[in-house]
Parts: structure tokens; C-alpha cells; sequence
């Protein structure tokens, strides 16, 4: 039933370069797509946003840029980096870089949702569902969700349970700083930053707030989604600040979605489905990030196993005597 009436699975075949599969997912408005090999006419994996982040952000080219951004880069050097760039390498070269790319969740239409959630609770975005006399489409943990929301609209006893507060949830971390990139900081920076606080072949954070350089208030998002735009042509960008780079792609930075440690689950679930976002940030009473409310989580209050996409959720937090420094 959820997946009535979904369109047909978009794919690349393993010769699509990365360029052009960029230029799909950003038309498409898609995070991933499944690569196909035509000679065997077999899937060979997925092909995500995240493995194109780690390909683009941590290219070597960027190596002499990462402190000096713009400013520091000679004529003979942006000739260096964009040749050296990945935009013209086969897909297939990317195959494997993170672990969910190495992976293709294949499931039947009849196959009991509650499974599919299961595995989407432990962090897994998105699965292959396979529809007889039609071709397969994507089941992803944003149709979950809004699953979960109209179920809750019918079940009046369900929504009254969770009727909590997200403090009460462990969705705030008293004594941690959430990981976020400031508004005077590269885009480049906040890229990597998504990756590094732990082992991109594992999990990675997906998306940071953009807070004010000075009072810390949660600004604006940074997420791998808004590298769908780019290009050879625009590569350099990524030297820009993050507040440029979004309003360089965007034409301005978007406002971000938030809540607060007294927002009931229930409400950050709906104002998560209705703004069409993977996630919305608790803020405290100056607007500074104190936890994060994703679709892992709404998925993970249905299920009967541990919350084990929290193994990602710790590495959003710093020990503040790391920060204070």
C-alpha cells in the first residue's frame, strides 16, 4: 500500500560519469540511485550523495585550499583542481566508497513493513522494492514517516503516548555540543565535516546547522543534498563561506527547521513531514543547537529493535572540554 502508485526506480548505468548522475539526482530531487550494469543487466550496487561528497570534498586537488580558500588560489592552481577533479570518473569508479553504497536493500511489494523499518531504524535510508509486472521504485525512510504520521492521525491512544517532550526522549545531551559549521567557514569545510567524525565507510552525519559565528544560533543547514547542484563549472565554489554557497546555489539560505526540548514528539513529527525535511534541530532559548530530531528517530519509536542508528546520533555531539579549547 505505500508504495502505490510511486514512480519507477531511476538509475545510472556503471559508464555514467559522475557529472551527469549529479545532474539526475538534482532533477530528480533524489539522494541515491541504484547502478546498472549493462552488459549483465544486473544491479552492481548504489550510488549515493554521500559517496559523491567524500569523492568531490576529500579529492587531494583540495589539499593546498583547505586553509586559504579563495583568496589563496593562484590562476596555475584552479587549472590543477579542476583537472584533477572527478566529474568527467565513471560512477563505477565511486561504487563501495560508503558502506550503504555497497549495499542494495532489495525487497518484495508484499513484504511486511515493519522489517523494512526495522533495518530503516538502524540508519538505512532507503530499499529497493520489487512490484510485480512493473518495474521496482524506492522506498524511503520520508514515505516510512509519513506512514507513521497518518497512522498516528487514525490511532488516537498511539498519539496521546507520545505526546512527550524530545527531552524526555533523550533527544537533548546535557553537557555535549552539537557539531555545526559556522557561517564565516568554507562549504568545503562543512562538507568534510560531515564525514570526519567518524569512518565514512560507516555512518556519517548527513547534515550540520549552520550557526552565526557569533552567537551560536542555528542559522541555516548544510547537507549533503546541496552539493546535488554541482559541477565542474562551479567547483570552486566550495572555497566560498557556507552562507555564500547556499546563496550562491539557492539564492538565498534557507531557513531551518526547529524545535525546542519541550516540543512533543508528536509535533516535531508533523512539522517534520509537513516542511518535507529529513530532520528538524532543537534548539535552546538563544536558538544555539542542543540535539537533533531525524527520520531514524520516528522510525526507530515504532520499532521493537534498540535505537541502533544512535551509534551515528553520539558522533553529532562533542565533550564540550573538546570545544571549549
Amino acid at each position: 500500500e505505500v508504495v502505490k502508485g510511486k514512480p519507477d526506480i531511476v538509475s545510472v548505468e556503471t559508464t555514467t560519469t559522475v557529472e551527469d548522475t549529479l545532474k539526475i539526482l538534482n532533477s530528480k530531487k533524489i539522494l541515491s540511485v541504484p547502478v546498472l550494469d549493462k552488459k549483465s543487466n544486473e544491479y552492481v550496487g548504489i550510488i549515493s550523495i554521500s559517496d559523491i561528497v567524500v569523492a568531490v570534498c576529500f579529492n587531494p586537488c583540495f589539499t593546498s585550499l583547505t586553509n586559504g580558500g579563495m583568496k589563496s588560489i593562484s590562476q596555475e592552481e584552479m587549472g590543477k583542481v579542476l583537472e584533477k577533479s572527478i566529474f568527467k570518473n565513471s560512477v563505477a569508479d565511486l561504487l563501495g566508497i560508503t558502506e550503504e553504497g555497497k549495499t542494495l536493500w532489495v525487497f518484495d511489494e508484499k513484504e511486511n513493513l515493519n522489517k523494512i523499518a526495522e533495518y530503516m531504524s538502524c540508519g538505512v535510508h532507503r530499499a529497493l522494492i520489487t512490484r510485480e509486472g512493473k518495474k521496482p521504485c524506492y522506498l524511503t525512510q520520508s514515505d516510512v514517516t509519513k506512514c507513521i504520521a497518518f497512522k498516528l492521525k487514525e490511532d488516537a491512544d498511539v498519539k496521546a503516548l507520545l505526546a512527550i517532550p524530545l527531552s524526555k526522549l533523550g533527544h537533548v545531551k546535557e553537557g555535549k555540543k552539537v557539531v555545526s559549521v559556522k557561517t564565516n567557514e568554507t562549504a568545503l569545510a562543512g562538507f568534510r565535516r560531515l564525514l570526519q567524525w567518524r569512518s565514512f565507510r560507516d555512518w556519517n552525519l548527513a547534515s550540520l546547522p549552520v550557526v552565526d559565528e557569533k552567537k551560536g544560533s542555528v542559522v541555516g543547514n548544510l547537507s549533503e543534498s546541496d552539493l546535488r547542484g554541482m559541477n565542474e563549472d562551479r567547483l570552486l565554489d566550495l572555497c566560498f563561506s557556507v552562507t555564500e554557497y547556499l546563496t550562491t546555489f539557492y539564492g538565498e539560505m534557507r531557513a531551518p527547521v526547529t524545535v525546542t526540548a519541550e516540543t512533543t514528539f508528536v509535533e516535531a513529527l508533523e512539522k517534520v513531514v509537513s516542511e518535507k525535511v529529513h530532520r528538524a534541530w532543537i534548539v535552546d532559548k538563544n536558538g544555539q543547537p542542543v540535539g537533533t530530531f531525524s527520520l531514524s528517530d520516528v522510525i526507530a519509536q515504532f520499532t521493537v529493535y534498540p535505537w541502533e542508528h544512535t551509534a551515528a546520533e553520539k558522533e553529532i555531539y562533542e565533550d564540550l572540554w573538546i570545544t571549549s579549547g
